[in-house]
């Protein structure tokens, strides 16, 4: 099995900043610890998941049956560190929708985005599959998960559920070049007089000039809207703060058309 890699850090991201720095200390220990997952044990374990939704339905006798598949921490496009990468929730989902006793899936998301690279990717391929699904939550859906629940048949959070919405992209980047002469490292960057494009966006950025980066942003932003729009028409109601990064509580959240539904899981499951 074929991963690349993720690159999380000084990448365009969708994300909810407090969800962002909640995470980083589990991933800053993860490394100390060297405890993270390969990305064929983290595939292999939402495939056991699955399988044993099955096999429970099967004991119980259905002909039929929908499945849940979790989508938590942040979205990444590979598998790394503890997560499901959406390149294979793209396969896993292919699959699922081939099945004939799959009634319907659930994506239970617990998730405050992550990546742009792969997601828009991910949302289309829930858009287009055959059975029904219901994006279900009741901790996090926002940015780049909203944007993969947008793809869904519906949308459902827990009346518990922290904070939905976040549509937004934004961008940190770190420059550790001031810390490394501080160390007595010098630090040449030349370029062929070939390549004044090369690295402009970052050149301009060590200037003072945001510029270039924001129009970027721009329009990794504008597409995301778009999609938004796109596949919430019939629902969203824009109280003109809900494409410009605004979060909402479950019941906020219903009230612009983020969610369809307040209710439990089970009830998401019920469905089918």
């Amino acid at each position: 099995m074929q991963h690349g890699q993720n690159n999380f850090i000084n990448t365009p991201l969708a994300i909810d900043k407090a969800f962002l720095l909640s995470i980083i200390p589990t991933i800053i220990l993860g490394y100390q610890q060297k405890d993270f997952l390969s990305a064929e044990k983290i595939v292999e374990k939402a495939h056991k998941n699955i399988e044993l939704q099955a096999s429970e339905a099967q004991d119980l006798g259905a002909d039929v049956f929908p499945v849940v598949l979790n989508i938590s921490g942040p979205i990444m496009k590979y598998s790394s560190y503890y997560y499901l990468g959406t390149q294979d929730m793209i396969s896993i989902l292919k699959n699922l929708d081939q099945h004939p006793q799959v009634s319907g899936i659930v994506l239970n998301i617990d998730s405050g985005g992550g990546m742009v690279s792969g997601t828009a990717e991910l949302t289309a391929t829930i858009k287009g599959l055959s059975k029904p699904t219901i994006a279900y939550t009741n901790g996090y859906m926002c940015s780049a998960a909203m944007d993969i629940a947008s793809g869904a048949t519906m949308r459902m959070a827990s009346p518990y559920a922290d904070m939905i919405g976040s549509i937004g992209t934004m961008m940190s980047y770190q420059d550790f070049s001031a810390m490394f002469e501080k160390w007595g490292a010098t630090i040449y960057e030349i370029y062929a007089p070939q390549s004044t494009e090369k690295n402009k966006e970052f050149r301009e950025l060590q200037a003072g000039n945001k510029e270039a980066y924001e129009e970027r942003l721009r329009v990794m932003t504008e597409d995301f809207i778009g999609r938004m729009k796109e596949n919430l028409s019939e629902s969203i109601q824009d109280d003109d703060l809900v494409f410009k990064g605004k979060t909402y509580g479950p019941k906020e959240a219903l009230a612009v058309g983020l969610i369809d539904e307040i209710g439990t899981i089970e009830d998401a499951l019920n469905k089918f």
